[in-house]
């Protein structure tokens, strides 16, 4: 199958499209990636065709996206299209004839302010309508979009065993990797700080990856400093995903931190996938998609504050961890292996529509 995927982010720093490409091009399939250039260090795939788009100007590069792919149907037959919903991704209705586009919603807008979150809904639902075939992330999310029952196919998230690492529990290794953009990651700093205080004899270690704004990353430095925990957390900013693997090594408490809010609600995180599937055990925020993936064998549920996240943090040190088997924990979401959804999920839609 020959395959054109669009993206607005830059190769490689889209998860769920890195691992699509990885297992794909496995498979035997061609890939086409066209996305913007961020300026970001360049990631490669054997196999996969990688088009850049650089242009800050949001008009602009809509107009280049759409040439870039006329250009692609002229040189070549393309089996199928698959581009991750962007604000006027209905252009490409323009020069979808002859060309299956699968039209690919993976969040819906997480504006604090209400109405302007309402209001990119309704332009998400009224733009991904347009075309024929609409994959979504979660259920929820179809919902709190409003899609028409039928109109749309699930395709979860996924992960690789990122870590087949033999794994203790007894000495608390938390790690947390993810975007830090309206994650009030500070919050769990401070949970640790309170545990800190009332178990000081606990052999416990943080490490953070990821970025946000900087005043959100100052935050955390500073919320690290105030409560004397430098010896205890690492913030260590960005860190690409094949850099990944030391950190999953040693950990084996992993962080799941999402606001407990309406449109973070439907939004499953990414990263409980990742930890699970690596055998860690995980303390997730307490909203309806992580109490789905969340059981007692794999992890704990907890609110968005850090009085909560404290208490998540006791009653994780007050187990019996002796009988924690990393095997189980990993079984418990075999289902969720980018294999598996991408073989039973994605490539099941991808021939449906070719």
């Amino acid at each position: 199958m020959n395959i054109l995927m669009i993206n607005q982010d830059q190769f490689g720093y889209k998860a769920g499209y890195y691992h699509y490409c990885k297992h794909l091009v496995k498979q035997g399939h061609k890939i086409t990636y066209l996305c913007n250039d961020h300026g970001l260090p360049k990631m490669n795939i054997d196999g996969i065709r990688v088009i850049y788009v650089k242009e800050s100007s949001s008009i602009k590069w809509r107009k280049i996206f759409l040439s870039k792919i006329k250009e692609l149907k002229a040189e070549e037959t393309i089996d199928i299209a698959l581009c991750s919903y962007f604000r006027g991704c209905s252009i490409l209705k323009t020069i979808s004839k002859g060309l299956p586009i699968v039209i690919d919603v993976r969040s819906g807008d997480l504006s604090k302010n209400e109405i302007k979150r309402k209001l990119y809904n309704r332009i998400i639902k009224f733009e991904a309508s347009l075309f024929s075939h609409i994959m979504i992330l979660s259920g929820s999310l179809a919902k709190l979009l409003k899609l028409k029952e039928g109109s749309y196919d699930v395709v979860p998230l996924g992960a690789d065993e990122i870590s087949d690492a033999s794994r203790q529990y007894e000495a608390i290794k938390m790690l947390y990797v993810g975007t830090l953009q309206q994650r009030d990651i500070h919050k769990t700093v401070e949970g640790l700080a309170d545990f800190c205080k009332k178990y000081p004899e606990a052999d416990i270690e943080y490490d953070i990856i990821g970025f946000g704004l900087p005043e959100e990353e100052a935050l955390i430095n500073q919320t690290i400093v105030n409560n004397d925990l430098s010896n205890k957390v690492f913030f260590h900013g960005r860190v690409n995903y094949e850099n990944l693997k030391s950190f999953f090594d040693k950990a084996n408490l992993g962080i799941a931190f999402v606001p407990m809010t309406p449109y973070y609600d439907c939004q499953p995180s990414t990263k409980i996938y990742e930890y699970v599937l690596s055998g860690m055990y995980c303390i997730a925020t307490n909203t309806y998609e992580n109490r789905i993936l969340i059981e007692p064998i794999n992890g704990l549920i907890c609110d968005d504050n850090p009085e909560s996240f404290s208490e998540a943090l006791v009653r994780y040190y007050k187990m019996n961890k002796i009988s924690f088997d990393s095997e189980k924990i990993k079984q418990s979401m075999s289902q969720y292996l980018w294999e598996s959804v991408i073989k039973d999920k994605l490539l099941q839609l991808l021939n449906r529509f070719c």
